[in-house]
């Protein structure tokens, strides 16, 4: 029969404690969050949809169709929403986005005054 050496037992421990190691150091992947829908719709004074607005938040822009409306897909948070169009006054809302959920938010848009002709 053999005899076991010394640094065996030693050996198998430093192994053991490297592999524990090694899986400690792997961080569980979290499962992914749901997203939620962040629809806004964009009118006029009159209530009429705004086709053409551009409506932005932070990383996204779209630009509303004759419906007057953009749909983003969001993780959960509260988003800063910059809605523009030519000849309207901007406007920005804050909007909260849910998991799973759809968040509508109206804008309506105020037109600007018409620009006063150069002085001669």
């Amino acid at each position: 029969m053999r005899k076991a050496s010394v640094f065996q037992p030693l050996l198998f421990g430093v192994l053991c404690l490297a592999a524990t190691w090694g899986a400690s150091g792997q961080q569980a992947s979290s499962p992914p969050r749901a997203k939620g829908i962040l629809e806004v719709v964009v009118s006029d004074e009159s209530g009429q949809h705004a086709a053409g607005a551009t409506v932005s938040v932070p990383g996204y822009r779209c630009t509303t169709g004759l419906n007057g409306t953009c749909r983003f897909g969001l993780l959960p948070g509260r988003y800063a929403v910059l809605v523009n169009k030519s000849g309207f006054r901007g406007r920005r809302v804050t909007v909260g986005v849910r998991p799973g959920e759809t968040a509508t938010t109206e804008v309506r848009m105020h037109k600007l005054a018409p620009a006063l002709p150069p002085r001669k």
